[in-house]
């Protein structure tokens, strides 16, 4: 019996081993040609992608023919300053008012008026840069020649701005310049301001900047333009003229190292020979009707101007409480044509107090006072300078809205308050009330009411009204003619401005 097994076991191998043999050798076949065809495909593959690069290098090198094309059909600007930066502005804004004037016509009406702006900053390394700006500001309806406004005004495009800086002079970098036409803030702009809610100002001449950690010292020397024409001429050496027109020089310094805390003292030399005295651009003055100041009528004024300014914030009084205190002193002379030569001398005070009650909604509440010395039989009294009256932010309406409240011979209380119903408004209201310091004549009552929506990052739309109530001085200051009556004077204005 055991043999028969071994003899069927094998029988059985005996069969099987050469089917196995025969299932190996067709396993390697199938897996040969396999292999075979791996090889295939991946040699296709690689003939495929060649065929796809060299057609996408192909449209890739069309598209740059074709836009080498469009650059070539254009203009190439070849600068050394890297980078240039564009920026600028529109500002449209429309008015109504209603009222009527001392004669007892109306002014009732509605002006649309605009500036735009578009200015160049080329930076041509670290510590050098120049600006360029320029600005066309117009009234709807005046059309767009250049002598298209009345009266002999113009509507075309003027050089704003265009200055050079150059910092850290003799490897000091606190130490910098500026000269050209050039804006000039300081302090709370009390003094010098740069008028953006209108045209704007802008000062001809070099300032000189020391500015550190604790500390800051800028000393200016300006160019007034004036009224009378016979100013500096542009390439009229002083063999044609003596160019003996208005200058002004002065220093200003700000302490820092008291905390929250910073004190303001400055000196300021007007050397006006004469006529009326105005800065280039058109922003308005102290008296709120023009850019006039601080040499007129004919006079040849000789002055100084010295003050100190104090402010700050202590932020543990509710969310925070800030103030401002300013003090200013003139003195020096004043030759009016014909005779009767008299005194400038002058005082002045502006003070603010403002609380902010939350800080989230930026909810506060704030008081303004003006002193300015009036004239007497004596001396001029107080000069305003170029104080900024009214701004696109900060303090926005100095003196209310409708800009009629005067910075000279006047004391005037103002309180107000405004807050942030969301992160995109601000509302806010104003009483101001003022009268003429030499007469104790009251100028009036002026209540606003204004808001600001902020649509964007770089679009703004404001909207205010404003109602005067005129009294004796009043009536007679506010307005440009024929000034006004006793009844209310109405003013609704709405602005759009983009800042880019």
């Amino acid at each position: 019996m055991r043999k028969w097994k071994v003899l069927v076991a094998v029988l059985t191998v005996a069969c099987v081993a050469p089917t196995a043999f025969a299932q190996q050798e067709q396993i390697l076949d199938e897996l040969q040609a396999l292999k075979s065809r791996v090889l295939t495909l991946e040699q296709e593959n690689t003939e495929l992608k060649g065929t796809v690069v060299t057609q996408n290098d192909a449209d890739l090198e069309l598209q740059i023919n074709a836009l080498t094309d469009r650059l070539a059909a254009g203009t190439t600007v070849n600068s050394a300053a890297n980078p240039v930066t564009l920026s600028g502005e529109f500002r449209f804004r429309n008015a109504w008012s209603f009222g009527d004037d001392a004669a007892g016509s109306e002014h009732d009406g509605s002006w649309t008026d605009s500036v735009v702006r578009l200015g160049f900053q080329y930076d041509f390394t670290r510590d050098v840069t120049a600006y360029a700006e320029l600005q066309s500001n117009w009234a709807f309806g005046e059309g767009s020649s250049p002598d298209a406004g009345p009266l002999g005004t113009t509507t075309g495009v003027t050089m704003h701005q265009a200055w050079v800086e150059m910092r850290n002079l003799f490897g000091r970098s606190e130490f910098s310049t500026r000269t050209g036409r050039q804006e000039m803030t300081f302090g709370n702009q009390f003094q010098f301001g740069n008028a953006d809610w209108y045209n704007g100002w802008a000062f001809d001449g070099t300032r000189w900047d020391w500015n550190s950690e604790s500390f800051s010292l800028t000393g200016f020397f300006l160019k007034l333009d004036y009224s009378n024409g016979i100013g500096d001429i542009n390439q009229t050496t002083s063999f044609d003229t003596d160019h003996d027109d208005d200058e002004m020089l002065g220093l200003y310094f700000t302490l820092k190292t008291i905390e929250n805390t910073e004190v303001d003292v400055y000196w300021m030399y007007n050397n006006g020979h004469g006529e009326d005295t105005f800065v280039t651009g058109s922003g308005v003055g102290a008296n709120g009707f023009g850019n006039f100041e601080p040499s007129g009528g004919g006079d040849t004024n000789y002055f100084h101007t010295i003050g100190a300014r104090v402010g700050g914030m202590f932020g543990d009084i509710a969310s925070g409480l800030d103030w401002n205190v300013e003090f200013a002193y003139q003195f020096g002379d004043s030759k009016v044509d014909g005779g009767g030569d008299t005194d400038v001398e002058g005082f002045a005070l502006e003070a603010e107090l403002g609380v902010t009650f939350n800080a989230d909604s930026n909810f506060r509440v704030y008081s303004r006072l003006l002193w300015a010395e009036g004239a007497d039989s004596d001396d001029t009294g107080y000069i305003a300078l170029f104080p900024n009256r009214h701004s696109n932010g900060g303090f926005r309406a100095r003196y209310g809205s409708a800009d009629v409240m005067p910075m000279e011979n006047v004391l005037s209380l103002q309180g107000g308050f405004h807050f942030d119903p969301t992160d995109a408004w601000t509302l806010g209201a104003t009483v101001v009330w003022g009268e003429e310091e030499n007469s104790d004549s009251d100028y009036g009552v002026e209540i606003d009411i204004w808001a600001e929506y902020r649509y964007s990052e770089h679009l703004t739309f404001n909207t205010g009204v404003a109602m005067v109530f005129p009294d004796d001085a009043g009536e007679a200051a506010f307005g440009f003619n024929n000034g006004v009556d006793d009844d209310m004077q109405f003013m609704l204005w709405v602005q759009a401005r983009l800042l880019f």
